[in-house]
């Protein structure tokens, strides 16, 4: 990297430091005993200060002092081992040895995602802990579990999205080598890793750059919420893509998860998307599957494209936020039986045949789009964050599970969503006493609009984000998992999940970009079929409704999957009972 603390051929220590606004900057190293030495940095040219010394060596902390007072942490860290306040340490990446040199990663159609927090994952909270839970995910069925961010954020614990010290995983998780340890280990047993990044921004405690280096971030402050980097800055976007660099090559994850933010600011920025993506694939993308994602946002299309099947595209996929607020919809209205579904599955039968709802993405492929029902922010943005089944009925959840699971579409669960747990998704976070009072009020305040929630008291009852009984509350209860219902659930998922591998994964490679229609049945039914890429069709029947759907025209195929009794309704009946989906596949031999 072109900054921060980096160990030399032979030894010696390089530290590196972008402080415009500096006009002295000393290394403040900590050696054994206690004892501190100051090393002055060569000032450089715009704004650049840097020291190479034999002085410093692997594992030594060190501060930066600017203009000979305040001490800050490397905004670079590879490790800040007493947290975001406290002094970075020397880390020489090549001393953990590495033994997945033969892994290449997998290919994105195989990709089935599994998103977790490191933290609420396992009572330990670490990534030790999660290599420990990944032979239950290997029998589950999936092929990659995705990392909300890891990066250094201030406290104990938070969602990981007011990190501050991008490149640092946080202390509270474990050492940088028991990262790349549950890395290494998913890899032996045929997982990708994947990584939400989002270095643009830093969170409101622990911004130690902005003293020294305010030029860095946008004018605009964002008070609790903390400030975006200028990525029209020729510094900051370089920061941005090295960030993005060091996690594939250091870490050898297999793809990073890029937030829409970065679609919403200047034209500028959208070419820095292009060279990201250009500098990944000309380098650790070159020898392995490197696979970027984009947040929810129809811009990203022109990232999608894959105008000749030779060339890669940039971008593999962008999680598709329309199919999951579709579904959501049917499932809250569930409750009230025949109701007028037609608006939310016209919705759904636009995402799932073209991507997003409206115009503008007709010609990408299905792979190209995400499906989910769940993830951290639609659970942790509810005011109590309730997971689906605590808000729905069995039958009309496990429609739309089995829709989102088999689609084309790579599917994505959200953790404890397979077995139903019964632990909330809140949001918490671990700020000094300045902001955390500011941040509950904040928090409950803003569902003050919403019914339930009018009145100072029942404002209350919702969890208070800083209270450290909220983080607890979220953390998964693995013993559960062999009760019922729970244990009803994860098997369904399973068997869910073996269809998809089994059928579907392999027919995805070839898939073309062209045009799906959907039907409408009764505006309570879809009906969709998709060419996949062995020229097969797969087909979807659905009755998304509490009344059985009739008059349907058996299409042509084999069953791939239903709930007993379901197909013989449909296929020679032409019925569909309510809340049932049926698949189809036809292989012309």
């Amino acid at each position: 990297m072109p900054f921060g603390a980096q160990v030399l051929e032979g030894g010696r220590v390089r530290f590196r430091l972008w402080a415009p606004a500096a006009e002295r900057v000393d290394v403040s190293l900590q050696k054994a005993g206690g004892h501190t030495i100051l090393l002055p940095m060569e000032s450089r040219e715009a704004g650049w200060y840097e020291l190479t010394s034999d002085q410093a060596t692997v594992n030594d902390l060190y501060r930066y002092r600017i203009d000979g007072f305040g001490e800050v942490p490397d905004p670079a860290s590879r490790y800040n081992p007493q947290g975001v306040h406290g002094p970075s340490q020397v880390i020489e990446p090549g001393q953990f040895a590495w033994n997945d040199r033969s892994w290449r990663g997998r290919p994105w159609e195989e990709a089935i995602i599994y998103q977790l927090h490191v933290g609420a994952f396992t009572p330990q909270g670490s990534f030790a802990a999660v290599r420990e839970r990944l032979d239950y995910l290997v029998e589950l069925g999936v092929t990659a579990i995705q990392l909300l961010p890891v990066g250094a954020f201030a406290g104990a614990h938070n969602w990981g999205y007011d990190g501050v010290l991008p490149f640092a995983p946080a202390a509270s998780y474990g050492h940088p080598d028991e990262l790349k340890d549950l890395v290494q280990t998913a890899h032996h047993k045929g997982l990708m890793v994947l990584l939400d990044v989002a270095c643009h921004y830093f969170g409101p405690e622990g911004n130690y750059l902005s003293g020294y280096a305010p030029t860095f971030f946008a004018c605009r402050a964002t008070d609790l919420a903390g400030r975006s980097i200028d990525l029209t800055l020729a510094v900051a976007s370089e920061f941005f893509i090295h960030n993005a660099l060091y996690w594939l090559e250091e870490f050898h994850l297999d793809g990073l998860r890029l937030n829409a933010a970065l679609l919403q600011e200047h034209a500028g920025e959208l070419d820095l998307l292009e060279a990201l993506a250009d500098a990944v694939r000309e380098g650790p993308g070159k020898h392995r599957h490197c696979h970027l994602l984009l947040g929810h946002d129809q811009r990203a299309a022109r990232y999608l494209h894959w105008h000749d099947h030779s060339a890669p595209r940039r971008y593999e996929a962008v999680w598709n936020d329309g199919a999951q607020q579709a579904m959501q919809e049917l499932l809250t209205a569930a409750p009230a039986g025949a109701v007028d579904t037609a608006r939310p599955l016209d919705q759904l039968g636009a995402c799932l045949s073209r991507g997003f709802a409206g115009g503008g993405s007709d010609r990408l492929l299905p792979t190209a789009y995400v499906t989910f029902l769940q993830d951290y922010a639609r659970i942790g943005d509810r005011a109590r964050g309730e997971r689906l089944h605590q808000l729905t009925s069995p039958r009309p959840l496990g429609a739309t599970v089995a829709t989102s699971l088999l689609a084309p579409m790579p599917p994505a669960l959200f953790m404890g969503e397979e077995f139903a747990a019964a632990q909330p998704f809140l949001y918490f976070c671990d700020f000094n006493p300045e902001l955390v009072k500011n941040i509950a009020i904040n928090r409950r305040k803003s569902f003050a609009h919403l019914p339930g929630f009018r009145t100072t008291r029942t404002r209350a009852r919702i969890p208070d984000p800083t209270e450290p009984a909220t983080f607890q509350r979220c953390k998964l209860d693995w013993n559960s998992v062999s009760q019922s219902p729970h244990a009803d659930w994860l098997d369904f998922h399973r068997r869910l999940l073996a269809v998809r591998r089994r059928e579907i994964c392999p027919r995805l490679t070839g898939m073309h970009e062209e045009a799906v229609g959907y039907a409408l049945i009764d505006g309570r039914g879809l009906s969709i079929r998709w060419t996949l890429g062995d020229d097969s069709v797969l087909t979807l029947l659905a009755n998304y409704s509490g009344v059985p759907l009739a008059g349907l025209q058996r299409p042509a195929g084999a069953v791939l999957w239903a709930e007993p009794g379901e197909a013989d309704h449909a296929l020679t009946q032409g019925r569909l009972l309510p809340w049932s989906v049926v698949w189809l596949l036809r292989v012309d031999v």
